[in-house]
């Protein structure tokens, strides 16, 4: 029984390239995977980091802007206090306006 099949030999020597075939996919596929991964956090890595950056521009920006315009809106105020307080208060005049407007 010894005897030499050559399409049994054939067979076997198929079936030993389809096995290291399918041994080499399958290390192809997890390197893949792995490659895949590592590109992912990269970049991932990536966007975050100018995402933050992004952010953080539009934030110290709008802080200034908001400084600018409450800074412009208190002179402004000021401004108008200073000028109704330096306007002189008539007294007399008043009552006399609003007896005539509520009382006429």
């Amino acid at each position: 029984m010894a005897e030499n099949n050559p399409e049994l030999d054939a067979i076997n020597h198929l079936l030993e390239v389809e096995k290291k075939a399918s041994a080499l996919i399958n290390d192809a596929m997890i390197e893949s995977e792995k490659r895949l991964s590592d590109a992912r956090i990269k970049y991932n890595t990536q966007y975050k980091s100018r995402y933050d950056e992004l952010v953080s521009g539009l934030e110290s920006d709008f802080q200034k802007k908001h400084a600018e315009i409450e800074a412009k809106y208190q002179k402004e105020m000021d401004d108008y206090k200073a000028d109704i307080e330096s306007k002189p208060l008539d007294k007399e005049s008043f009552d006399n306006l609003l007896d005539k407007l509520l009382f006429a």
